[in-house]
């Protein structure tokens, strides 16, 4: 689904992402983990074309995606959702949403129609609030807009910044356990986290970056019982 390959990433003499390499394959959920400062961010909007690339490269379903567009890369099925969450607050929650794949064609008002239906299963919150404006929701809220706005797209993958970041533990919960149900729809997830045991405990394997380097990576599970990530990342001694 998607390979990276010997990726770099520098702001000025600052290296961001150090010659990087992965891949993830069709359905499944990886996660990049690692502390503030590691590279995860950079990594994420390299590949969806946000940032330059020093060095590297970047296929897509087997299209060499490297020094594409940002837009063209939406239009192939990937998706971007940001640390931050960047809804329109003075827009309904309904809005948003159409925001995230919209037209003035029969086919895509229908198509978004499915869409919402699909979305608001998988966050019903958001449907009890449809009207409501963004800005006047709760963070977790929030969060789940900006990842119902992702799915609007129907990508083949979700790239995941941060999703957690700022969120209560039981929202957290709450809305990890729906990545499970995105990949069961047949979604890659490429999750970028510094919440750790949270993210591998969904995840099917997962790469541990510091300092621009991948320095771990292995099966999810065995990330979990490694001393030295757990350790590191997960706060056991």
């Amino acid at each position: 689904m998607l390979k990276v390959e010997d990726l770099y990433v520098n702001y000025g003499n600052i290296a961001a992402v150090q010659g990087i390499s992965f891949q993830i394959k069709e359905k499944e959920i990886v996660t990049l983990i690692g502390s503030n400062g590691a590279g995860k961010t950079s990594t994420l909007r390299s590949i969806s074309n946000l940032v330059s690339k020093s060095g590297g490269r970047v296929v897509f379903k087997g299209n060499d995606i490297t020094d594409c567009e940002a837009s063209e890369i939406v239009q192939m099925g990937m998706c971007h959702v940001p640390e931050g969450r960047h809804i329109f607050p003075y827009m309904t929650v309904e809005e948003n949403l159409k925001m995230g794949d919209f037209g003035n064609t029969k086919e895509i008002e229908d198509r978004v129609k499915e869409n919402l239906i699909q979305v608001y299963d998988l966050f019903p919150r958001l449907k009890e609030r449809r009207k409501q404006n963004g800005g006047t929701l709760s963070g977790g809220e929030q969060q789940m807009l900006a990842i119902g706005r992702g799915l609007m797209l129907n990508p083949d993958l979700i790239m995941l910044d941060e999703p957690s970041l700022g969120l209560a533990p039981i929202l957290i919960e709450q809305i990890f356990e729906q990545f499970i149900k995105i990949r069961e729809w047949g979604k890659t997830i490429l999750l970028i986290e510094q919440n750790a045991n949270m993210a591998l405990q969904i995840a099917d394997r997962g790469y541990v970056l510091e300092t621009g380097k991948i320095i771990h990576s292995g099966k999810a599970d065995d990330l979990i019982d490694d001393p030295q990530v757990a350790s590191a990342y997960l706060g056991i001694d």
